[in-house]
């Protein structure tokens, strides 16, 4: 008689099922909770059944008080102790090969065209780019792109069309819109030429190189996707709903603002800058934790040995700015994070890092962000307008009793 296979689970996904952090996974693997299953390889894998058991008798003893992880079918992207993958293929292997059009395209499941660029109405561009006139001079981009996105919507007539070809259509014309509508920094690049070089003239004046550029690929690359991050969960749920490609990217810009989301980036911008001005890392670093703050853009939930996404981003920074005789800013307050066994680095401060080594206006990594992330939304935004998610909460009311009548 044909048996199943044993269904394993990574143990992240073994996290998510229990709503507990990675670290405790392993714990319980040290208390004999879990048993960690022999896979061959380097990961840790989990029998689903065991996992199942303990998630039933968690609720049981009372854990059903917790909330319980909110889990969503996807082939996109997978975080496993190994790394982050798209659509099955690692993320750091695209994102340091790949441009990002291409990075993008592969998770929207498109064959890349020629006849197929991503270019926006030269008239919605003008029209954002005329609505930013009443906005304040020291606007921030991630705040600029928020009305960009509005606007670029308005002018789409056909924005409400929700199948897959006209989405991704609509995917490539916004994107680009968006890079182009932001007020330029440097010289102008030459028409056609790659999204990376096209916002890296509206993030900074310093000259753009090959490396600088591939650089800037990376980072949105990596940024393109993490998985059900809360910007993400915001927009598959607005696409459950059949909100247009444009009100999915506003929701998004909307979540991603939040000081506990991608406003990190910035925080760390602003770490970078009073070192580069001359103050001491670990006077900085020090002031920071005496305050009661974590400093931003170091650690992670879902990558406690080290996010591996800013180890391929630092790289890149490195080998695109690294003829300095002595270390960076980043570098000095990595090293000091370091040797105080504080958290390694996450992809916030890859792209503070990146932003302050090309001299990049202040918020400069919350744009590259959010860019970048759009492609991600769209691609979630796919999967829901084709089968959409039931999304059965309740909400428990814990207010006064209603009064007798």
């Amino acid at each position: 008689m044909y048996e199943r296979p044993e269904r394993l689970l990574t143990a992240a996904q073994v996290a998510s099922r229990l709503g507990v952090k990675i670290d405790t996974v392993y714990a319980y693997v040290s208390r004999g909770v879990l048993t960690r299953r022999d896979h061959g390889d380097k990961e840790s894998r989990f029998a689903a059944a065991e996992v199942e058991k303990l998630a039933a008798r968690g609720r049981r003893t009372g854990a059903a008080s917790k909330p319980q992880p909110l889990l969503i079918a996807s082939q996109l992207t997978e975080i496993s102790d190994d790394g982050v993958f798209y659509r099955g293929t690692s993320a750091i292997e695209l994102a340091c090969s790949q441009s990002f059009e291409r990075t993008a395209e592969w998770l929207w499941g498109v064959e890349p065209t020629a006849s197929a660029a991503f270019t926006a109405p030269k008239a919605a561009v003008a029209l954002a780019r005329s609505v930013q006139n009443g906005m304040p001079e020291e606007a921030l981009p991630l705040e600029r792109l928020r009305v960009i996105a509005a606007v670029l919507g308005s002018a789409d007539a056909l924005r409400y069309e929700t199948s897959h070809a006209p989405v991704v259509a609509s995917a490539r014309a916004l994107i680009a819109g968006m890079i182009e509508s932001l007020p330029r920094a440097g010289d102008k690049p030459e028409p056609g030429t790659p999204l990376s070089a096209r916002l890296w003239a509206r993030l900074t004046s310093m000259p753009p190189t090959a490396a600088r550029l591939r650089a800037l690929d990376t980072a949105m690359g990596l940024c393109a996707d993490h998985a059900l991050s809360p910007s993400t969960l915001a927009v598959r749920i607005a696409a459950s709903q059949r909100a247009d490609p444009y009100s999915l990217i506003q929701t998004g810009l909307g979540a991603l603002g939040g000081a506990l989301h991608g406003a990190a980036s910035l925080s760390a911008e602003e770490l970078l800058r009073e070192v580069e001005a001359g103050g001491d890392p670990s006077q900085a670093i020090g002031a920071r934790l005496r305050r009661g703050e974590r400093i931003a853009g170091f650690g992670h939930r879902l990558h406690v040995r080290g996010d591996p996404r800013a180890i391929a981003l630092l790289n890149a920074v490195a080998d695109a700015f690294g003829t300095r005789k002595k270390p960076s800013p980043a570098e000095r307050v990595r090293e000091i994070m370091r040797q105080r066994g504080l958290p390694a680095p996450n992809i916030d401060f890859g792209l503070a890092a990146l932003a302050r080594a090309a001299d990049m206006r202040a918020g400069a990594s919350e744009a590259i962000m959010a860019v970048a992330r759009s492609a991600g939304w769209i691609a979630h935004a796919l999967e829901e307008y084709a089968q959409p998610s039931e999304f059965p909460w309740r909400a428990l009311y814990v207010g006064p009793e209603h009064a007798a009548t």
